[in-house]
C-alpha cells in the first residue's frame, strides 16, 4: 500500500511536471488540468478493480471481501491510462479511461492465469494493457481546447470530438495506433531473443521443490 501511495505522489511530479516544458501561456492551466485528470483515473480504476473483483469473488466463490492488491494495482493501471492524454482531455474523460483501465487491469490479471504466464506484479495488465489503451484514449478523446491550450492548435482532435469539426477524423486515433505497433514491435524485436535464450537455458528458473516450499524459505531463509 505504501508503495502505491509513493507511486502516485510521483505521478504528478511526471504527468504534471511535464507541463513545464510547454512552451505556451496557458502552461499553468495545462498542468492544474494533468493533476485532476490524474487523480480522476487513478481513482476511478482502482475503485472498479476492486469492486469488480467483489463482485466475481460473491459469483465464484460465494465469499466476497474486499481485496486491496486489485485496488492498488487499479489504481496503477488507471495512472498509467492517463498519463499520455492528462494535458488534453476533460475530467469526465478522465474518468472514463479509468474505468476502462480497471476493466482492462482485471481482463489481463484473467488472461495471465489462462495462458499460465508468471507475472507476480501484473506489470503486463498494468502497464502494457493500460499503456496501449492510454495511447488510444489520446485518440479518441482528445478535445479541441485543451489541444489548444497545450499545443497552440487543435488541426487532429480525438475521434469523438472530430465529428463537431468538420466530419471523421480518425488523424490522430491512427497515428496513436501507428505508434502503438511501433513500441511493441520495437520491444519484441529486441528482447524477444533474450527471453527465448533465457526460457531455454533454464537459468532464471528455481527448482520445482523450492517454488512448492516457498521462495521466501529456500532464497531468503525466512517465511517473510
Amino acid at each position: 500500500m505504501l508503495g502505491t501511495f509513493n507511486l502516485w505522489f510521483g505521478w504528478y511530479g511526471f504527468n504534471c511536471g511535464s507541463a513545464l516544458l510547454l512552451d505556451t501561456n496557458t502552461q499553468d492551466q495545462v498542468l492544474a488540468l494533468a493533476g485532476v485528470n490524474t487523480t480522476l483515473a487513478g481513482g476511478s480504476a482502482g475503485i472498479v478493480a476492486l469492486f469488480f473483483n467483489l463482485i466475481l469473488l460473491e459469483r465464484y466463490t460465494g465469499e466476497p471481501f474486499f481485496d486491496v492488491k486489485y485496488l492498488m494495482n487499479g489504481s496503477l493501471s488507471g495512472l498509467v491510462a492517463i498519463t499520455g492524454s492528462c494535458g488534453v482531455v476533460e475530467p469526465w474523460a478522465a474518468v472514463v479511461i479509468g474505468f476502462v483501465a480497471g476493466l482492462l487491469y482485471m481482463l489481463g490479471t484473467w488472461g495471465l492465469v489462462k495462458l499460465r504466464l508468471d507475472d507476480a506484479v501484473d506489470a503486463i495488465p498494468v502497464h502494457m494493457v493500460n499503456g496501449a489503451w492510454g495511447l488510444i484514449g489520446v485518440g479518441l478523446f482528445a478535445s479541441p481546447a485543451r489541444l489548444a491550450h497545450a499545443y497552440g492548435h487543435s488541426d487532429h482532435v480525438g475521434f469523438f470530438y472530430s465529428f463537431s469539426h468538420g466530419g471523421a477524423d480518425a488523424t490522430l486515433l491512427a497515428c496513436q495506433l501507428v505508434g502503438m505497433l511501433f513500441i511493441l514491435g520495437w520491444v519484441m524485436c529486441i528482447m524477444l531473443p533474450f527471453f527465448v535464450w533465457l526460457d531455454w537455458k533454464g537459468w532464471f528458473r528455481s527448482d520445482p521443490l523450492e517454488e512448492i516450499v516457498g521462495l521466501d524459505t529456500s532464497y531468503h531463509g525466512g517465511l517473510m
